[in-house]
């Protein structure tokens, strides 16, 4: 079986949710979407019987916020944490994050560690204790790293403040 082209039935085929130590997904969405990009997978999953919750983190879909106002991690994963925060004693959930989510659950598992059975990162930033996000995206002076060229940031709130968005412009410089 070709691994890349695995759909989500042929993943979870001999699995049983009884099986699991925990039957309830988190799904947390990359930078610029919402909880709404995971309708499809939602869908999947709740036909397969298992629990799925969707968040939507700050700024982000239903969560209105000025996102240029947004200082640090910890406010930007604010609606996962408290959605993690408020499980019932021996409650565990599996996390998934894509993109920038990746980040976002790594910072949850370290608050929660309890709580989590089990983390999925879909093509997503994981952060290592102590690293910074903008580490992550950082652009280092003289790099040849292709992907760190191709990134713009952006800073609403001035440039003596750190950059409160990036475009990545990696296609630009391909054509």
């Amino acid at each position: 079986m070709d691994i890349q082209n695995l759909s989500i039935e042929d993943a979870m085929t001999g699995i049983k949710v009884d099986d699991l130590e925990t039957n309830h997904f988190v799904l947390v969405h990359g930078g610029g979407f919402g909880a709404w990009c995971w309708y499809k997978t939602i869908a999947l999953l709740e036909e397969a019987g298992y629990k799925v919750s969707a968040i939507d983190l700050t700024g982000s879909g239903v969560h209105s916020f000025d996102t240029n106002n947004i200082k640090s991690l910890s406010q930007y994963v604010k609606p996962l944490t408290d959605f993690v925060e408020k499980l019932p004693e021996g409650e565990k959930v599996i996390l998934v994050g894509h993109d920038f989510g990746g980040a976002c659950i790594s910072y949850a598992m370290e608050l929660f560690p309890h709580k989590v059975s089990k983390a999925v990162f879909i093509a997503a930033a994981m952060l290592t204790s102590g690293q910074s996000t903008l580490d992550i995206i950082s652009q280092k002076e003289g790099s040849d790293d292709l992907m760190q060229q191709a990134q713009i940031f952006l800073y609403a709130n001035g440039n003596d403040h750190p950059p409160t968005a990036f475009e990545d412009d990696i296609l630009d410089l391909c054509l």
